[in-house]
């Protein structure tokens, strides 16, 4: 084995090469080139006293050869080992600082006490905002479409001097609405029955004045189950609400007394007709309230159909000698006639009728006269021995006079429309309506035309045996 020892230095660049890109040291003259003559070895010293490291397999020199000056670095066993990752960290003070430096901070976040966590950091300020300005362009289009939105709400939400007629409900006259019978004779049917008899209404939105806006018309307007009707056609433009629902009930009153009139006079019954409020100067000096009719010009009085009939056969403006039972005496009075706005002859009084049979009706909400035909037809199937209907839907619409003529009516589109949507197989309209019928039935309803209250019980005596093919229909 051999070692080498440190007490001879090794040979001036026996184990070194030159470095020719070095740069020069303070203590040693510049290298020469290669052409140069090399300068006394005496003017390189050898460097400090380190032996040279020994090849692989040589034996290790003691390690009191490396030893460097006491305090500079602590010796290994004085370190303790370094903790894998996850394990606490050991304190500070096993790493003291080199003299003179103060201690480096550990990586990581501070510790705190004990059993705390770590406090975060905290999050870096959001960038600024930046503001941008909308373009002259832009601005002026934005308000312009918002005051474009404003004058649309305010003037679709005007209200509009019209009517808008839709659907309205339709009743059975020989059903109840809420437990309550609509007509109410006081007796049981003779038969039994079977079909539906169901009056119709309409829908009415704009009553009130004012009530109706833009949206709502214009809707209606383009539909084609609803009418736009001028409001003054329907109201006075004047009336009030109340008056209008005051008028709507007695319209509804009259229509149910000369229903109950035409339908028992109809059956064969005497209906007596009895001065309500004589109305012309003349009336007003011969007639009292309560007197009851029973002749003109001789002529017996036996309802309104018969009074009516005879004052036909007299001229406007002539005068009649007219009989009275008042306060149970027969009594006879003389005045002069006047003429009605379609020519027909009047006594210049207002009348009621004597039922010889109570009936009442149980209904609510509904106004106006043209709910009259179907009830007529109802009191007659109640106390009359057919049942009319005979299984089948019935509707219909029309005023009905104390003789039994029926009249034209508003909204019959509308109605026919309620009619199909309840279930109507047949509907009975008014002859004096037929013009606005034709071109507008619903697919799947029959639309018998009708005049008169005879027109209509012949019309479903027909159907009932199988003759429906034969009935009158509205034409062009």
């Amino acid at each position: 084995m051999s070692c080498v020892t440190i007490d001879q230095p090794p040979e001036p660049g026996a184990n070194r090469q030159p470095e020719p890109s070095a740069p020069p040291r303070a203590d040693r003259p510049p290298m020469p080139f290669a052409d140069q003559p090399q300068p006394p070895a005496g003017q390189f010293p050898p460097p400090a006293a380190r032996p040279p490291m020994p090849f692989a397999g040589q034996p290790q020199p003691p390690a009191s050869q490396f030893q460097r000056p006491v305090g500079q670095f602590p010796p290994p066993a004085a370190r303790p080992p370094m903790p894998f990752a996850g394990q606490p960290q050991p304190p500070a003070s096993q790493f003291p600082p080199p003299a003179g430096q103060p201690p480096a901070p550990l990586a990581g976040p501070p510790s705190g006490p004990p059993g705390e966590p770590f406090p975060q950091p905290s999050p870096p300020p959001p960038p600024p905002r930046v503001k941008r300005r909308l373009a002259p362009r832009t601005v002026s289009l934005v308000a312009g479409f918002a005051a474009a939105v404003v004058a649309g709400a305010v003037l679709f939400s005007l209200p509009v001097p019209y009517i808008l007629e839709t659907p309205g409900p339709t009743f059975d006259t020989l059903g109840s609405v809420d437990g309550e019978e609509l007509i109410q004779v006081g007796q049981e049917p003779s038969h039994e029955v079977t079909g539906q008899l169901r009056l119709t209404t309409v829908g009415a939105y704009g009553s009130d004045p004012g009530s109706l806006g833009l949206i709502r018309l214009v809707k209606g307007y383009f539909s084609a189950d609803d009418a736009v009707v001028p409001y003054d056609l329907i109201y006075p433009r004047d009336s009030t609400a109340e008056e209008r629902e005051s008028q709507s009930a007695a319209e509804m009153t009259s229509s149910q007394d000369a229903a109950s009139a035409a339908a028992l006079e109809y059956l064969g019954m005497r209906v007596g007709v009895e001065i309500d409020q004589p109305q012309s100067d003349s009336a007003k000096s011969v007639f009292k309230t309560g007197d009851e009719l029973s002749s003109i010009n001789g002529d017996p009085v036996d309802g309104f159909a018969s009074l009516k009939r005879l004052l036909d056969g007299v001229e406007p403006g002539a005068e009649v000698e007219v009989g009275v039972s008042r306060d149970g005496k027969p009594v006879t009075v003389t005045l002069e006639t006047s003429r009605a706005s379609d020519g027909r002859t009047l006594l210049g009084v207002t009348v009621t009728f004597k039922l010889p049979v109570e009936i009442e009706f149980g209904v609510e909400d509904i106004g106006g006269p043209s709910a009259g035909s179907m009830f007529a037809l109802g009191i007659i199937d109640k106390l009359g021995p057919v049942d009319l209907a005979a299984g089948r839907v019935i509707a219909g619409t029309g005023t009905v006079d104390a003789d039994g003529s029926i009249g034209a009516i508003g909204g019959i589109r509308q109605k026919m429309i309620g009619a199909k949507r309840d279930g109507a197989e047949v509907f009975l309209a008014p002859a004096a309506n037929c013009s606005e019928v034709v071109g507008h039935e619903p697919s799947g309803l029959e639309v018998v035309k009708v005049a008169s209250l005879d027109d209509a019980v012949d019309a479903l005596a027909a159907l009932r045996s199988g003759d429906g093919a034969g009935l009158p229909r509205c034409e062009k």
